[in-house]
């Protein structure tokens, strides 16, 4: 697992974590409610970083792999249905409203981002990280590949230079 992956599923779990402490102390609470703002603002903070270093990579590598297009196309609509409804019952909270919204539909909203959350843990991050794999890989036979001919090249060098002084 990659650093990146691992700190994104950190967040995952401590953004579930503020919106089922919220549902459980319940959402006409101020309390639950400063939780709610809590996970808004951790929320972005997660997608920021996504849009930044993840989904960078994970497009780049699309052009070159066919199913990962598709997949992004079919888990991009769907997440981003997913996120404008998230992101619209967390509003209220930021901005102060009074919240019209029911612990069920904190409940449902939960489940709609662990479900997201799940989509992409085990397709996308597992495919991040299989890129992120596969590129220290090449990195280090690369690597390699230049120690052997730096070697190769200080040894003929150096044996030249041998061969030169003795004549």
């Amino acid at each position: 697992m990659s650093n990146l992956t691992a700190t994104l599923k950190l967040q995952h779990v401590f953004i579930s974590n503020l919106v089922e402490a919220a549902q459980w102390i319940g959402v006409e609470k101020l309390e639950a409610q400063r939780k709610l703002r809590a996970a808004k603002t951790h929320l972005l903070a997660h997608f920021k970083l996504e849009d930044t270093l993840l989904y960078p990579i994970l497009f780049d590598a699309a052009q070159k792999n066919t199913e990962l297009k598709h997949t992004l196309e079919i888990l991009g609509k769907d997440m981003t249905g997913v996120s404008k409804e998230v992101m619209s019952f967390f509003e209220q909270y930021h901005i102060g409203e009074k919240p019209h919204h029911t612990t069920q539909d904190l409940g449902n909203i939960l489940f709609l981002l662990q479900t997201r959350i799940r989509r992409e843990e085990d397709t996308l991050y597992a495919e991040f990280d299989k890129i992120k794999a596969a590129t220290r890989i090449m990195v280090a036979g690369q690597t390699a590949d230049s120690r052997r001919s730096i070697w190769a090249s200080s040894h003929s060098i150096h044996h030249a230079g041998a061969t030169t002084s003795t004549l």
